[in-house]
């Protein structure tokens, strides 16, 4: 019995089983906007063995492609992933180039951005299966871009580029998005995040967790043996670099106490790094490589550090050691090669230096790992091609880069593209250490290759200010020397200068830059820059010489920090001389303070740090011991050398980068900014009151001149259209008669049986009219239509009467620009014809405009029967009398004055006939 039951109680669980759905995953630790940056590539760092056939400085076949994916919606059942891309890197072996970062000109344009691409994901966790959300991206759609050629002759004699399309397939992508999902769904999409991997899809074989805000899982773990003497001790590790200067900050990866025995750290690295452990006051840098084991023996007795270190990649760790006992790029160039002064000699002395250099990184060769040789055989390479500048800057000669070219490091170095093999630090010098330096202040130009392909920013930097540099270099340079030249320009002018000076080419800088490590060092400083402007509190900063017993806080007095470098004694002497100018001219309630601030470990070198004695004001002398705590102040304040601090009597920041001379004028600018706003409360009032007077008075003012000129305006309105009106009635009158005459030409031509002239005459005078009706609406017209007028009424009246006419233009008169009143002229060329040619039968008629001064002098000349200008009747004609009329209203009516006169030429001239002027201002 009991075995039945037994039975039927594993029956009845099999069949509760079979109609019940499985659990579903637990991901309770991701939640709505956490991300991930997934790299996927052809190959990932090499840390095998270097190969002797191979020049690891020539260019490899590297394709990576980045996406970041955020979690968009996440429920028991489904997980919504949004993956956007965040860079597109080609780079082949014969040197073309594309990095989606810094997209050059040659980049072939798309309908849409590449950070608009969105792949749309949802994750089934009950059934695991995977659906692409994305309608609009089908298997054909492919993100288009150029590799990009570029081969340049240092002499600066030859440059070359080519660009070679090539494309992103999205299917290709969306595979390679599954195939990490796959791998992610078979720990059950659980955290941390699977960090590194597989995959085949096109040219892509692996992919790695580049950084996420989530933990990932630990490719590296550092055993570490603490003797008691440090248990209790913090145990930190740091990113660093190979030289470190006390002024840098290293970013720090990993903390905790220091316990007995064995101290296990595990953590992440996307890629090889330098790492320094540092456990109470000791430390010690090692080279930290992804999936490898360090043990590291800490003996607090033994200085040998290096000999104790223990991992896959021994190697690096002992020539680590060579480098750090004998530090060969802690200058700008070997010693010995400032005593040269020949161009000659120093390049033979680098070349032979950089052969040291390389046979002593070869002996290692084949202890190192391939990534690791690489980077330092660059590091070679451009220290020693920065050497060069940095000795022809020291001469203040332009290089000759036909003469420098002989430096093999030249050949040998990428600038456009090297910066790829850098890992990601927001260290001042990343490694290799020399790449930044070399770019900092040489780097290829982007045009003039026939005069020089490679410019030093040295030679710029003397000629223009920081918002110039700025815009120069951003059309000059290109891909990340640009940025990272237009990175150190901002950098220096938020540490020199301020936010105010650098805000503008700030703003530019992260509208266009696409580089994070270049982006998060300029937001690191614009933030820390924020905390020390003008105003900011002194107090609230994390200062070590506030603390010394010799700062007095409170004493009420202006404070002038300086942190001291050697300083010669004529300077000593001239900056008391100028704080003891100020402090007399200010006439400050609690005097001023001069405060000096030293390091006692470096600076007990120097004979004296002490300045001259001072009646005008107090000089504090604030030694700290530790050196690397000098800097960590000197640091805060972003400081160079001799520059001065001025603090407020309330410890606020006056400024922060006095140079001595200035000292009077920036205390006393302060000093009236900070009063203005008690002091001219009352002036405000009266200022107020009298501009609002002011405003009232004139606005009575204002209202009675308009309503007088508005009657003004209203009298000039009137007379002007009654004088149109009368010009209006008189051109009426005009037009009519000028009809009449000439329809008695046409009769006349047809009573002598002369039809075919009458002909003539009509089709000559039906464009005569086209022309009088066309100027009839115009106040003025060209003088060229004018005498286009009076022209074509001559050839008409020609038909009829035997005469000759002659136009003339002297002086330089331009008829195509004169402007003159329409048919002015016309009415006394008829009178012309009419009266003086047509009586006798013939004779000539001349019109000549000129120019005299600012007048237009119009003569009608003919040799008719003349007139008597003193009589109205028949002799004048009523063409002549309208025009007369006409002349006086557009003199008075233009505001001008216009001058007729005729002449009878009998009585002047001796001559028959009559010549008429009229004189017509036109400026």
């Amino acid at each position: 019995m009991k075995k039945i039951n037994l039975i039927l109680f594993f029956l009845l669980g099999f069949l509760i089983a079979g109609f019940t759905q499985p659990a579903a995953n637990d991901i309770t630790s991701l939640k709505k906007g956490d991300w991930f940056t997934i790299e996927f590539a052809n190959q990932l760092e090499d840390y095998s063995t270097p190969v002797d056939s191979i020049n690891y400085c020539n260019p490899i076949n590297l394709k990576k492609l980045a996406l970041k994916c955020e979690v968009a919606e996440i429920s028991n059942k489904n997980l919504r992933l949004d993956f956007r891309f965040e860079r597109v890197l080609d780079l082949s072996e014969e040197g073309r180039y594309y990095d989606s970062y810094f997209e050059n000109e040659t980049v072939v344009k798309n309908d849409v951005d590449l950070q608009d691409i969105v792949f749309k994901v949802e994750a089934n966790l009950i059934n695991d299966s995977i659906q692409f959300l994305n309608a609009g991206i089908s298997d054909s759609d492919v993100y288009n871009y150029a590799t990009f050629s570029r081969t340049v002759d240092i002499k600066g004699r030859s440059m070359s580029s080519a660009a070679y399309g090539d494309r992103v397939v999205l299917k290709f992508v969306r595979f390679m998005i599954d195939g990490y999902l796959k791998d992610w769904q078979k720990q059950d999409y659980n955290i941390p995040l699977l960090s590194h991997g597989d995959i085949d899809v096109a040219d892509y074989k692996r992919y790695r967790i580049l950084e996420s805000n989530l933990p990932i899982e630990p490719n590296f773990q550092v055993i570490i043996n603490i003797p008691d003497s440090l248990i209790g001790e913090e145990m930190e590790i740091f990113e660093t670099t190979l030289i470190s200067f006390p002024q840098d900050i290293d970013r720090r990866l990993f903390n905790q106490k220091a316990k007995k025995g064995e101290n296990q750290l595990n953590f992440y690295l996307p890629e090889q790094k330098l790492l320094m452990l540092r456990c109470g006051a000791r430390e010690i840098k090692f080279m930290a490589t992804p999936n490898d084991i360090l043990r590291v023996n800490f003996d607090a007795d033994n200085d040998e550090l290096y000999n104790s270190l223990v991992s896959n990649f021994q190697g690096d760790q002992e020539y680590l050691s060579h480098l750090l006992k004998e530090p060969k790029y802690d200058r700008l160039y070997p010693k010995g090669m400032e005593k040269i002064n020949s161009l000659d000699s120093s390049i033979q002395f680098l070349n032979e230096y950089m052969e040291q250099l390389i046979t002593t990184l070869d002996s290692f060769k084949h202890e190192l790992s391939a990534n690791f040789y690489k980077k330092q055989l660059m590091s070679i390479y451009y220290w020693t091609a920065a050497g060069i500048i940095y000795w022809c800057e020291k001469r203040e000669m332009p290089p000759n880069y036909s003469e420098i070219s002989k430096i093999r490091a030249f050949q040998n170095i990428h600038p456009l593209y090297d910066y790829v093999f850098m890992p990601d630090t927001y260290a001042k010098y990343a490694m290799p250490d020399n790449y930044t330096r070399y770019l900092t202040h040489v780097t290829y130009n982007s045009f003039r290759p026939d005069f020089e392909s490679v410019s030093t920013n040295q030679w710029f930097t003397r000629n223009y200010n920081q918002i110039e540099n700025y815009d120069i270099y951003d059309v000059m340079y290109w891909g990340y020397p640009k940025y990272l030249t237009l990175k150190n320009i901002v950098l220096s002018d938020l540490e020199n200068n301020g936010i105010k000076s650098a805000q503008e080419n700030y703003d530019k800088f992260l509208a266009n830059c696409k580089y994070p490590p270049l982006l998060n060092e300029i937001k690191e400083c614009y933030k820390e820059i924020r905390k020390i402007e003008q105003g900011a509190s002194l107090l609230d900063l994390p200062l070590n010489f506030i603390k010394h017993k010799n700062f007095d806080r409170d004493n009420g007095k202006y404070k002038v920090v300086l942190f001291y470098g050697y300083t010669h004694k004529d300077e000593k002497e001239q900056l008391v001389k100028n704080i003891s100018f100020a402090t007399k001219k200010l006439n400050l309630k609690n005097g001023l303070e001069f405060i000096v601030v030293y390091n006692v470990e470096r600076d007990k070198r120097f004979a004296n740090v002490e300045f001259p004695k001072s009646e005008t004001f107090q000089t504090t002398y604030i030694g700290i011991s530790s050196f690397e705590k000098y800097w960590e102040d000197r640091n805060t304040f972003k400081v160079l050398a001799r520059r001065l601090i001025v603090i407020s009597p309330d410890n606020k920041i006056v400024t922060r980068s006095s140079n001595g001379w200035d000292i009077y004028n920036v205390i006393s600018e302060y000093i009236e900014a900070q009063n203005q706003p008690k002091s001219h409360e009352n002036r405000k009032a009266m200022i107020l009151g009298a501009f609002i007077s002011l405003v009232g008075t004139s606005l009575l003012a204002w209202l009675i001149i308009k309503i007088n000129n508005r009657r003004i305006r209203k009298r000039e309105s009137a007379r002007r259209k009654l004088s149109e009106l009368e010009l209006k009635a008189i051109r009426s009158q005009m037009n009519p008669h000028f009809i009449f005459n000439a329809m008695g030409s046409i009769q006349n031509l047809m009573n002598h049986n002369q039809t075919e002239k009458a002909n003539l005459y009509l089709s000559r005078f039906a464009k005569l009219m086209r022309m009088v009706l066309s100027s009839s609406n115009k106040k003025l017209v060209s003088l060229a239509d004018e005498l286009e007028l009076i022209r074509l009424y001559l050839e008409l009246e020609k038909l009829r009467i035997d005469f000759r006419y002659n136009i003339k233009l002297v002086d330089a008169v331009n008829p195509e620009t004169e402007e003159i009143p329409g048919m002015l002229l016309q009415p006394f060329v008829e009178n012309a014809v009419i009266h003086g040619i047509t009586p006798k039968g013939e004779g000539n008629i001349e019109v000549e405009i000129s120019k005299v001064g600012s007048n237009l002098v119009c003569s009608i000349t003919d040799d008719g029967v003349g007139i008597d200008p003193e009589k109205t009747g028949n002799g004048n004609g009523l063409a002549m009398k309208f025009a007369e009329k006409r002349v006086n209203l557009l003199s008075e009516q233009l505001k001008t004055r216009m001058k007729l006169e005729v002449q009878n030429r009998n009585l002047s001239e001796g001559k028959s006939g009559t010549k008429v002027t009229l004189i017509i201002p036109v400026e």
